[in-house]
């Protein structure tokens, strides 16, 4: 416990990018009298709640220990996170607005209060207070000026970005440079300025913005050009399946909903939210979360916004906590992110079980009967699904499904893999072949393959001499990176009977791949073979404290123990 509580990711990368108050103070140094054990209590749970991150269980008790921040400097820094990091920005400016001015110096504070005050179409003030914060960190500090800039801009009705304003980031530059101007009414620069933004594939959101203006104008055609230029790039991008599916069934309120140009706080929400994404893509999560809350504050009409901090979630691994309400409120955009939330909380679920997971299946299923558009993408899902709990036989069944409605982009390489795996676990020999091979037509130096086919050679005991070539060429591609590769490789030689090639290799692959029994295994009959057998049961002993080693796995390994190999 000691270790979590003085470890606080969340706050140590808060406080090197806002330079504030020092991390040395330990919430064990809390030392007067006038406290009670209970708010200490409530402080060291919110705290634990919050590094677990468990916002609205930690807001719950750190309003219990109200009364320590004058003895105790990250108390209000942690509450006022925990609000924001949870949408309760009205409660975070509350707190803020109770601490004396030498409690108010932290730059989260005056971030927090900034945006309050936007929110509250208080601009002047509000432009005061962003004004007022001071970081050298450079991403932090891109924000704020050009926070300041659309303040500015609607304050002194600019029509154009001066020339002198300066920005570290080309692509942000030309983003804001988008929106500003439609901001302003600024025509001539607007279309100046789509103009390189449609030429760039990566920035295919701001498209979407590009399409809002197009509706407004009534240019539909254009629009929809667009969003099939953009699924041509990008054929998973949820914004644009559901704004094609929208203009398929002219539903323009889709668009029109989102974002108002003329709106300051739907251009700083946007703002907001393109930082917000460059954190998470930094892997600054907590970082991410917090500008996320602050942009749903300046536009909550924005709901698709809400999927930043969704995935935020996703990359939390096991601290991923998933309110039903906000799953519900990003799920009700459309049959698109209703799959996406759904298919990702199945994939979630550490217990792999159809029938545990009946009622998420169940909606899958039914929205997949119903709809009409992007559906090799869901079956493929599906049959993935199936493929990892190990029902193969299903998991065929949506592949060939997915197989008879694909257009010819559709079919890569990675689809006759997965397919071929699932006939080599039923030993549908032939039809495995067939798959795999097809797999390496489309990709011919895809080193998964090449080791997946190999290996079911030397499985199989054909094929011998070709199997280890392919799996030499496979080692190389990969770079001698993966252990489970250069096992295999290890593994032919082996049955080839070429024992100290073997041993050397499969060494290599044990080093490199220390969580997986069959690496083990197969290197401990590779030191049996080389008359070292006090090394290969000590290898094989090792085998079983591994976690998830099957049980067909661990009876050959006890066998092995008890009487060695033959």
């Amino acid at each position: 416990m000691i270790y979590r509580l003085n470890n606080f990711l969340i706050f140590t990368i808060i406080y090197i990018l806002f330079g504030s108050t020092s991390l040395t103070a330990s919430i064990y140094s809390i030392k007067n009298d006038n406290l009670s054990k209970e708010k200490i209590s409530a402080y060291l749970n919110g705290s634990i709640l919050l590094n677990d991150k468990k916002y609205s269980e930690a807001n719950i008790f750190f309003s219990k220990a109200q009364g320590l921040s004058s003895v105790h400097n990250n108390y209000n820094s942690q509450y006022v996170f925990s609000l924001v990091a949870n949408g309760k920005i009205n409660d975070a400016n509350r707190i803020i607005s109770r601490l004396n001015n030498d409690e108010k110096i932290n730059e989260l504070f005056k971030f927090t209060e900034g945006v309050y005050l936007l929110n509250s179409r208080n601009y002047f003030l509000a432009n005061k207070k962003f004004q007022s914060i001071k970081s050298d960190n450079i991403l932090f500090k891109e924000l704020n000026n050009y926070i300041q800039l659309w303040l500015e801009m609607s304050l002194s009705n600019k029509k154009k970005i001066p020339n002198n304003f300066q920005a570290s980031f080309a692509n942000i530059k030309l983003i804001q440079s988008l929106l500003l101007y439609e901001h302003i009414q600024n025509s001539e620069f607007y279309l100046k300025t789509s103009e390189e933004i449609l030429k760039k594939k990566q920035l295919g959101r701001y498209h979407f913005f590009h399409i809002i203006y197009l509706i407004k104008k009534n240019k539909i055609d254009q629009a929809k050009e667009i969003v099939k230029k953009q699924l041509s790039y990008n054929p998973n991008n949820l914004l644009m399946k559901q704004s094609y599916i929208a203009l398929d069934n002219n539903d323009l309120n889709f668009f029109t909903r989102n974002y108002q140009s003329s709106n300051i706080n739907h251009g700083i929400s946007e703002l907001l939210y393109l930082f917000a994404n460059l954190f998470q893509q930094k892997e600054q999560v907590e970082l991410s979360k917090f500008f996320a809350s602050l942009s749903n504050y300046l536009n909550p009409n924005f709901v698709a916004n809400k999927l930043l901090n969704f995935q935020n979630t996703l990359n939390q691994q096991g601290n991923a906590i998933l309110d039903n309400q906000f799953l519900n409120d990003i799920a009700s955009l459309g049959e698109e992110y209703f799959w996406y939330v759904n298919f990702k909380k199945l994939t979630l679920i550490k217990e792999k079980s159809e029938s545990k997971n009946k009622t998420i299946i169940s909606n899958l299923k039914k929205s997949l009967s119903k709809n009409k558009y992007f559906n090799f993408s869901k079956l493929m899902d599906m049959g993935n699904y199936y493929r990892s709990i190990k029902k193969y036989s299903i998991a065929i069944e949506y592949y060939n499904q997915a197989e008879q409605i694909a257009v010819w982009k559709d079919l890569d390489w990675r689809f006759y893999y997965f397919k071929g795996i699932c006939n080599e676990r039923l030993k549908n020999w032939s039809k495995a072949e067939g798959d795999l091979l097809q797999a390496l037509k489309y990709s011919p130096k895809e080193f998964r393959v090449m080791n997946y086919i190999a290996y079911s050679w030397l499985e199989r005991g054909v094929h011998y001499s070709k199997a280890i070539k392919m799996l030499n060429e496979a080692v190389k591609l990969s770079n001698w990176e993966h252990g489970y590769i250069i096992d295999s490789l290890g593994w032919g030689y082996y049955l080839s009977n070429d024992f100290k090639r073997a041993e050397a290799l499969l060494e290599l692959a044990y080093t490199k791949t220390p969580s997986e029994a069959e690496v083990y295994d197969h290197y401990a009959d590779s030191l049996w073979k080389n008359n070292k057998k006090i090394q290969a049961r000590y290898v094989w002993s090792k085998a079983f404290q591994l976690e998830g080693i099957d049980e067909e796995r661990a009876k050959k390994i006890n066998e092995k123990l008890l009487n060695g190999i033959n």
